[in-house]
């Protein structure tokens, strides 16, 4: 029997493209902490989860997988950025 947590994730990954597009009209300054905001929500719910959404649609896997990866990716970018500038300085 296949578990509803994949069902219940799918409807989050359908916002994820709504939420993000209403986001792109944003100044580009702002740009960046309206989608980190927007993924907030998405990142502490337990439904949003690639293994678990698998099993319902490859391609919701996927593209919750790479939301998820993204925002951690931009994390870690910010994170590093100053220090490879203290680097060149």
């Amino acid at each position: 029997a296949k578990s509803g947590a994949g069902s219940a994730a799918l409807p989050h990954v359908s916002r994820v493209n709504r939420d993000v597009g209403s986001s792109w009209s944003a100044p580009s300054r702002g740009r960046r902490g309206a989608l980190l905001s927007l993924s907030r929500p998405y990142q502490s719910d337990p439904n949003f989860d690639p293994e678990s959404i698998l099993s319902k649609s490859t391609a919701a896997a996927g593209l919750c997988s790479w939301c998820l990866n993204i925002v951690r990716f931009y994390e870690v970018y910010c994170d590093v950025a100053p220090k490879r500038q203290a680097l060149e300085e």
